[in-house]
């Protein structure tokens, strides 16, 4: 009885912000999101929309930013660079007070410096490229790979302390995948790892034979990989064939996405960064409601491979969440002069040194965050990641 008192109070509540919000009067505040929804990587902008509806959804039936209604203006950018500034100069044109994305390095590189020309405060919470992110008004929450992999090549060390020889592959012509391959062979100098040879490919591969062979050929004890999803499965499609069975370190590129869904056989000496996945994680305070919440909303919106791959949707989240207590503080809502309101949200993001969402987050002084990141594997018979070294043994600093 308690438990139906409760809920029809929360229902009553509920029902109450949204005619307040609805009543007010006040214009609603715009969003820009910049996601790739078509194309190579619709699957990642997807998993994000979902998060950002949540995060919307959570904002507006609890009334709103001071009383005017959160919108979002989702675009589809395809992941090409040329067309995320497109719609980033879009979103200042359509009012937007502040814009969230795009997801890849090369199109974070491309946006941060406009952000900065058009006085947009922009939110990155995906990218890894390192060095690319520009304050004041572009700040990426996302760990870079130059804090990530040197963090997941010492845990991987740890579970494999046999391995001395490596060979690191990669995508060269995506910013986060050739960035990603030099992280690699910096981590692997700092663990004492042999860097047998360095083979490339490009984002559009779609025969990986000469790739698998000339790697098989190399004999390395594991392959350290920087790609994205669709040329990660491809490569070890050809390697399985090929008969090669060590371990495929890849970083976050594949993390997100529908990898442990869709890997099959092919996941089982897999390994990736990150620092949340599906498994309930006490330490995260509403993690596991917010994952129960995500995985029913992606099944019932989407034609994500199921159960939905929860990765770095915390984030996406908490990177919502951030700009709303920014427009709090500064008691923005819209009526506000759109570039007052721009000026007063990246003032507020600018000074933030931690934050405590999901995620517990901290500001570098290279305008990125930094969020302590782990060894993951597939579990393949429930199709997500799991950590991979137990609680005790996982490095922290």
């Amino acid at each position: 009885m308690k438990r139906r008192i409760l809920f029809a109070a929360c229902i009553a509540c509920c029902i109450a912000a949204g005619t307040a919000l609805a009543q007010s009067g006040k214009p609603p505040l715009k969003i820009g999101v910049i996601l790739p929804l078509t194309g190579f990587a619709a699957s990642y902008g997807e998993m994000y929309r979902v998060a950002f509806n949540l995060a919307a959804d959570d904002i507006n039936k609890a009334g709103g930013i001071n009383g005017s209604r959160l919108e979002l203006m989702i675009h589809d950018d395809q992941m090409a660079p040329a067309q995320s500034a497109l719609l980033f100069r879009k979103a200042v044109t359509e009012g937007a007070v502040a814009v969230l994305g795009p997801i890849s390095g090369g199109s974070w590189e491309t946006v941060a410096p406009l952000a900065n020309a058009q006085k947009m405060p922009t939110l990155n919470w995906t990218a890894l490229k390192p060095g690319v992110s520009k304050k004041p008004y572009a700040l990426r929450i996302h760990p870079a790979d130059d804090t990530m992999v040197a963090e997941g090549v010492a845990e991987f060390r740890k579970k494999f302390p046999n391995v001395k020889k490596i060979v690191i592959a990669g995508d060269l012509k995506e910013a986060s995948g050739a960035s990603g391959v030099e992280e690699f062979r910096k981590a692997a100098q700092a663990q004492k790892l042999e860097l047998v040879d360095v083979v490339g490919f490009e984002t559009r591969t779609t025969d990986f034979s000469p790739v698998a062979i000339k790697i098989r050929g190399l004999a390395p004890d594991a392959v350290f990989l920087s790609a994205f999803v669709p040329n990660t499965l491809g490569l070890l499609k050809e390697l399985e064939s090929q008969g090669f069975q060590r371990p495929v370190f890849v970083n976050a590129l594949i993390w997100a996405g529908a990898f442990p869904q869709v890997a099959g056989s092919l996941g089982k000496n897999v390994f990736t960064i990150g620092f949340n996945t599906n498994e309930p994680a006490a330490e995260m305070k509403g993690q596991p409601e917010f994952v129960a919440r995500y995985v029913r909303a992606a099944a019932e919106g989407t034609k994500l491979p199921q159960p939905a791959n929860v990765a770095n949707t915390t984030l996406a989240y908490d990177a919502m969440m951030l700009l709303a207590q920014a427009m709090r503080e500064r008691k923005i809502d819209g009526s506000a002069d759109v570039q007052q309101a721009r000026d007063g949200i990246m003032q507020s993001l600018s000074g933030i040194k931690a934050y405590q969402g999901f995620n517990s987050l901290t500001m570098r002084d290279t305008g990125d965050g930094h969020i302590q990141s782990h060894l993951l594997e597939v579990d393949t018979a429930n199709k997500i990641w799991k950590y991979s070294l137990p609680a005790s043994e996982r490095i922290t600093k």
